[in-house]
């Protein structure tokens, strides 16, 4: 993987910048195009300026700390965090109070569809390879492998579309590369509805061209990460029939270590499901530390310290320098609270209430022993990476999918079509494997009250993984749960007191000044342009 990343920074990052802004594109030149996608090397290369352009976007932005978008877009909205006072940037109070502007560093939409363009420009010029690099020779490209990495591409522009579409929902959709001066980079918006049907195109293509039953790689989108996409849109547009098929097709596929993922489940719905298919409770942390040997990785984001630097991530990351972020109040106290919770000390430090350890930032991400309770009278987690120091030089892997993700996410479309009891089955797996009491459906009469108990398990097992806000946008929870949060922190703040407000147009972000400025196609969501 180091070496792959080596490549595309000596390769593909100087050869195919061909789309950092989709609203001002600059065409690929010319004279380094033509002698491009020639060989295999050539092919492997830009598969890994691919994965290091959405690597990039989601950890560490432009190569400064406190960038990780994935928790900005996906979390940072949401109950789970909140500003450090003394450290917070303007864009972290305007998250923080929902207040969003167009100068808001994370409204940018730039990183994304920079990915999109490197994969629009392989979908079109891998195929030109065979007419180069001959057969039998070590330059070929062989077209199992051809197929393959196109898979890979279309399946990946479909998961920046649907990216796209959750943060800012109306986009432009661009399905070329942008090759020459004389084509028009201006794009304008289409709807969100559109986004996310171009999204579920791409991923149906990968879907069809994607080997079945093979042995992935954890770091690139195979078959289960393409099941699993689909599945999170269908989820989304609360389409539950078609979330369930996708999880089945999910269920059948391979994981990293060889193992299917839930052979008992990919027939009958509701039916499979065990405690074998997930990571065990008193090594859950393992599987964030080393995704390839975890029974329920599906596809994580690899991120190498000597080729990289510090991933430095805001609110995720333990390192010497002071995070901007910190986990949310009433998440920190209620959970902290809970002793039995084989999950509460694998995430973060629950031994005391300094600030220092309070503003702490979770080490889920690194190695650590935990001593289950029955061998020790106080649930203990032994954090063996070491200093903050040593944790700047630490390889962090933040998972996109995994299987108990999933499975909450079934047990919701299991609810929502009324399958109560299958649902609590897949919520319950879950719950016992955290040493958590199973979930009785005695106390569970209607749809939502079952939902709401689905929700706070996924935000538990989720924490720090881009999938709080989503969660709540989906399940028509934003203002239910932010609008005290809102109205507390405004109060503290010795601001006007105003809420969270009942815009949900404000669910999504407002478009970046400089997009903007560079396509003017292009139009500012409501309710921002005033």
């Amino acid at each position: 993987m180091k070496k792959i990343y080596s490549i595309a920074i000596l390769g593909v990052l100087l050869v195919l910048g061909s789309c950092k802004k989709l609203v001002n594109e600059e065409p690929l030149s010319q004279g380094l195009a033509k002698d491009f996608f020639r060989t295999r090397f050539d092919a492997e290369a830009a598969m890994a300026g691919m994965y290091g352009e959405f690597q990039s976007t989601m950890i560490r932005g432009d190569g400064t700390q406190s960038e990780n978008r994935i928790t900005w877009w996906g979390e940072a909205r949401s109950d789970n965090f909140e500003r450090r006072v003394q450290y917070a940037t303007a864009s972290q109070n305007e998250i923080d109070f929902n207040s969003l502007s167009a100068n808001n560093t994370f409204s940018d939409w730039s990183f994304l569809y920079s990915t999109i363009g490197r994969a629009n420009l392989m979908i079109k010029r891998l195929p030109e390879i065979k007419n180069y690099a001959l057969a039998g020779t070590p330059n070929e490209l062989p077209l199992a492998t051809e197929t393959n990495y196109i898979a890979q591409c279309y399946a990946m522009r479909g998961l920046c579309y649907f990216w796209i579409a959750r943060v800012w929902g109306n986009a432009p959709i661009r399905t070329e590369p942008y090759e020459s001066i004389t084509e028009d980079p201006e794009s304008p918006q289409q709807p969100q509805d559109k986004v996310l049907d171009q999204a579920i195109a791409d991923l149906q293509k990968a879907y069809d061209m994607i080997a079945k039953n093979a042995t992935p790689t954890v770091w690139y989108m195979g078959e289960g990460a393409i099941c699993a996409t689909m599945a999170d849109i269908y989820m989304w547009r609360k389409d539950y029939p078609n979330a369930i098929v996708w999880l089945k097709n999910l269920f059948k596929a391979k994981g990293p270590t060889g193992k299917v993922y839930n052979a008992t489940g990919t027939l009958t719905t509701g039916s499979g499901g065990l405690a074998a298919d997930l990571q065990t409770g008193p090594t859950w942390n393992n599987q964030f530390v080393n995704p390839p040997a975890s029974v329920e990785s599906i596809f994580s984001i690899h991120w190498d310290y000597i080729a990289n630097g510090c991933a430095c991530m805001s609110g995720i990351s333990i390192t010497t320098n002071n995070s901007v972020s910190r986990m949310a109040d009433g998440l920190w106290t209620s959970w902290r609270a809970n002793t039995v919770d084989f999950r509460a000390k694998q995430t973060f430090n629950t031994t005391g209430t300094s600030t220092a350890i309070r503003d702490a930032n979770l080490w889920k991400f690194y190695t650590g022993t935990f001593t289950p309770p029955g061998t020790n009278p106080v649930t203990n987690y032994n954090f063996t990476t070491g200093s903050p120091a040593a944790t700047r030089t630490t390889n962090v892997y933040i998972p996109v999918y995994r299987l108990s993700d999933m499975y909450l996410l079934y047990a919701e479309a299991l609810n929502q079509i009324g399958d109560k009891t299958n649902s609590l089955k897949y919520v319950n797996l879950i719950r016992t494997r955290a040493n958590l009491p199973a979930l009785l459906a005695a106390n569970y009469t209607d749809t939502r009250t079952l939902e709401t108990a689905i929700l706070q398990e996924r935000q538990y097992e989720l924490l720090g993984e881009g999938k709080r806000w989503f969660d709540l946008v989906r399940t028509d929870r934003v203002m239910e749960i932010m609008e005290p949060i809102v109205r507390a922190r405004q109060t503290l703040a010795g601001s006007t007191v105003t809420g969270w407000g009942t815009d949900k147009r404000k669910y999504y972000w407002p478009i970046h000044r400089n997009v903007l400025n560079s396509n003017r196609l292009l139009v500012q969501n409501e309710p921002y342009n005033n």
